[in-house]
């Protein structure tokens, strides 16, 4: 019988770490063009009167941002959807941790994006570059009102999409919604300043 002293995982453990910062370095490496090329896309699309939050199961990550731009952009129309699974609560962790950020996620229920007429909203914020792509693929949404939520976080982190909580930890789901959070800064920051602009435009 073979005995394992150890080394052999703490190898692969190492191996697969070096994968990883490997895997993800471009993210890290273009976080800062992909942010001002962000930045500079919202504030192209003028004056924002509607913003559609999209993740895959809509039961973590939008409904929390959708509920954080709500609150922040009372005149602005916020809706999250997803691309699978209708009518779900969020987590508790996810009640938990919004919370104690001033939310109450206990009403919602999770609605596919099929139900959203994707088109006829002014900005449209995802996750990852994936849903990006399906969502400009499979509903008609031009790129150019799509942003991928993690280009618009003025910090760099280790990946550029926004990780999906579901199923983890307390602190994994704290950890996914600081990002939205300054996420939801950002996209809070420019409306204003986009509307604002409008105003003295028309002076």
């Amino acid at each position: 019988m073979r005995i394992s002293d150890g080394k052999s995982g703490k190898v692969t453990g190492v191996v697969k770490a070096v994968y990883k910062r490997l895997k993800y370095l471009p993210d890290r490496m273009l976080h800062r063009r992909r942010h001002l090329e962000a930045r500079d896309r919202l504030l192209g699309l003028g004056t924002v009167r509607s913003i559609l939050v999209v993740c895959y199961g809509n039961v973590c990550r939008s409904p929390y941002l959708e509920a954080v731009l709500g609150r922040e952009l009372p005149a602005v129309n916020v809706m999250s959807a997803g691309l699978v699974g209708p009518d779900r609560p969020v987590p508790a962790y996810s009640l938990t941790v919004a919370a104690k950020r001033g939310l109450d996620l206990s009403a919602f229920r999770s609605r596919p994006l099929s139900r959203a007429n994707a088109r006829a909203f002014d900005l449209v914020i995802v996750m990852d570059s994936a849903q990006r792509s399906h969502v400009a693929r499979m509903f008609g949404v031009s790129s150019a009102r799509i942003v991928v939520a993690g280009d618009l976080d003025p910090e760099q982190s280790a990946t550029r999409a926004i990780a999906d909580p579901w199923g983890k930890s307390l602190d994994a789901f704290a950890e996914s919604f600081d990002r939205l959070d300054r996420c939801a800064a950002t996209i809070s920051t420019l409306i204003h300043y986009s509307r604002q602009r409008s105003r003295q435009a028309l002076l």
